[in-house]
């Protein structure tokens, strides 16, 4: 369908019929971007102002704990209580999941839960004005590269594409009303490439958006087999869900010949930052509050959210797990909004030495950037402590490869930790659809 016809009719009128009011948030956003700090913390305050009246009024969770801080008004909540108030942890959540749900919101929850990268999945729930602004913001994200809403889009996807009838009804109204098409992302191998490149090339996308694990082996066949795709390449790649690495961002720029952007964020938290053409990862200050706690003397601490936008469940000062660093210069874009400096991930993105400290995955990962033609691996380390790599390219590992590779690892590490290799064909995504490059059964172990 034409786009500019889905951007300002089909669009609008097919998010206000699920109850979203995603087109004018979007509207929003677009004017609020380039905001004077001063004019962004006035609006800031007041939807936390709004947001905290309505916690005091419907969400007992937050009534205790406002009150235990010595509040008796409503009229006292603001950034200054915000800044008492204790960090809501995830065992928070599991253990008053019922009390953070705002009563006047009960007929519009809609209930989600995370992939549990520690084995126990997090139930929460959001609402259609949270998921309004969420999406917004990838939108506003994505239409600094000249991606408006409408585009032709392609979303390589960690969900089987799923062959019911109300499965294949949603797939029809997404591509020849929404100018939207799915592909599965769990199969990695030749022949499911092969199928996509196929899509590819009759759909002829402008945006290409999924997993870097993923778009990373289409640029890999599309460098293998160039002819088929007839001539297409994209003209905005937006990674998401996975740590993007610069090998990765370097291999599609190369062959994809256009911007590779990445977005961040969370589905419990929201949509908290999306790259600029200069760059920067912007942070969506209209919608989200970020602070660091306990930052380290590089500035990097633990990622805590205040959600301005989330009223079914709020979320005040919730600590994500990541681990991030604030930025304070100025971007050369032009978007006044301030912007993330460091992502480190999870905290359950670390090794365990033998002395019970913590190693980050990029210590190893950076290792196997450096093995020509790997094509997949993945980290998983044993509660033994003891870690398996798992390679797959299509020549051997010589085993003077696999001895320097061990031995520039222990030295990243500064630990002995047995470490041994094995070399499968393929390796498949993990439940939730993503490819976990690091499975530390001895972090979770901890939990």
């Amino acid at each position: 369908m034409h786009e500019g016809f889905v951007r300002s009719v089909v669009f609008p009128l097919h998010e206000r019929l699920r109850g979203r009011s995603t087109a004018a948030c979007y509207a929003s956003l677009r004017g609020s971007e380039r905001l004077s700090p001063d004019a962004l913390k006035a609006l800031q305050d007041r939807k936390l102002q709004r947001l905290m009246t309505h916690c005091w009024n419907h969400v007992p969770f937050y009534r205790r704990r406002f009150e235990a801080l010595g509040v008796s008004h409503p009229e006292e909540l603001g950034p200054g209580v915000l800044a008492r108030l204790p960090l809501l942890e995830r065992a928070d959540v599991r253990e008053h999941l019922d009390d953070l749900l705002a009563d006047d919101h009960r007929d519009r929850l809609i209930r989600h839960a995370t992939s549990g990268s520690t084995g126990q999945p997090l139930v929460f729930y959001t609402d259609p004005l949270k998921e309004s602004w969420h999406n917004a913001a990838k939108l506003r994200g994505r239409a600094w590269f000249g991606i408006e809403p409408g585009s032709r889009q392609v979303d390589f996807w960690g969900s089987p594409v799923e062959l019911s009838k109300q499965d294949a009804l949603r797939r029809f109204k997404d591509r020849w009303f929404l100018n939207q098409v799915v592909i599965s992302g769990l199969d990695l191998r030749d022949a499911a490439l092969a199928r996509g490149a196929e899509q590819l090339r009759r759909f002829r996308p402008r945006l290409v958006y999924g997993y870097p694990t993923v778009l990373y082996h289409v640029a890999l066949y599309m460098e293998r087999h160039p002819g088929a795709f007839d001539g297409w390449r994209p003209e905005l790649v937006t990674c998401t869900s996975e740590v993007l690495y610069p090998n990765q961002r370097d291999k599609m720029l190369e062959i994809f010949q256009c911007p590779v952007g990445n977005e961040y964020g969370s589905r419990d938290g929201g949509h908290l930052a999306h790259e600029c053409p200069a760059g920067r990862l912007h942070i969506a200050a209209e919608h989200v509050l970020l602070e660091v706690d306990e930052p380290d003397a590089q500035g990097v601490g633990d990622l805590v959210v205040t959600n301005l936008d989330g009223y079914g469940m709020p979320l005040l000062r919730y600590r994500l797990g990541d681990q991030v660093a604030l930025e304070r210069e100025p971007c050369s874009c032009g978007v006044t909004l301030p912007t993330l400096g460091h992502i480190m991930g999870r905290m359950t993105d670390f090794i365990v030495s033998r002395d019970g400290s913590l190693i980050h995955r990029t210590a190893l990962v950076g290792v196997l950037r450096d093995v020509p033609d790997l094509k997949q691996f993945r980290i998983i380390q044993r509660r033994d402590l003891s870690i398996e790599i798992l390679l797959v390219r299509d020549a051997l590992f010589p085993q003077a490869l696999l001895d320097d590779v061990r031995r520039k690892m222990q030295g990243m590490m500064g630990t002995d930790l047995p470490i041994r290799f094995s070399f499968p064909d393929h390796i498949p995504a993990e439940k939730s659809g993503k490819y976990a490059t690091l499975i530390s059964e001895a972090y979770a172990a901890r939990q």
